[in-house]
């Protein structure tokens, strides 16, 4: 009977550690989606800083604006003195270059900020991964139940 008890005790805790598994699994893969798409809003910022901080160089010379669905239009610039800068819900505001600047500098610190809390968060993720899969190999190979948290 104690036997059947213990037996019983390590199918539950086999079933709880993969539940565990299965939950933290499906965490780290929302958080690396997450990182995913910040590295790709980071890229779009910085890629708008270069061009401001260039944008002495863009006066006077023509470019191509995507005009959505593969379409691109050739446009002059003769000079580059108002912004239209995207602040979040589908909103832009116009901006002077140095206002466009100093807003995507503090946008561009505030994703740096959150994408080092995300990068935590993962490999806080991954060590709970790991120590449920060394639990789940103790109670498999015969070590016993153990504390499953």
């Amino acid at each position: 009977m104690a036997q059947q008890n213990n037996q019983m005790s390590v199918a539950e805790a086999q079933a709880q550690l993969r539940y565990l598994q299965s939950v933290y699994s499906q965490q780290y893969e929302l958080i690396e989606n997450e990182i995913a798409t910040f590295g790709i809003a980071m890229g779009a910022v910085q890629r708008n800083l270069d061009m401001l901080e260039n944008k002495d160089r863009l006066s006077n010379s023509t470019v191509l604006i995507n005009g959505e669905g593969g379409a691109y239009i050739e446009a002059n610039i003769k000079s580059l003195s108002k912004v239209m800068v995207y602040i979040g819900a589908g909103y832009l505001v116009e901006k002077n270059v140095e206002e466009a600047e100093t807003y995507l500098k503090g946008n561009s610190k505030k994703q740096e900020e959150t994408m080092k809390k995300l990068l935590e968060d993962k490999q806080k993720v991954e060590k709970e991964l790991v120590n449920i899969s060394y639990k789940l190999s103790a109670l498999e190979q015969g070590a016993g139940p153990t504390s499953v948290r």
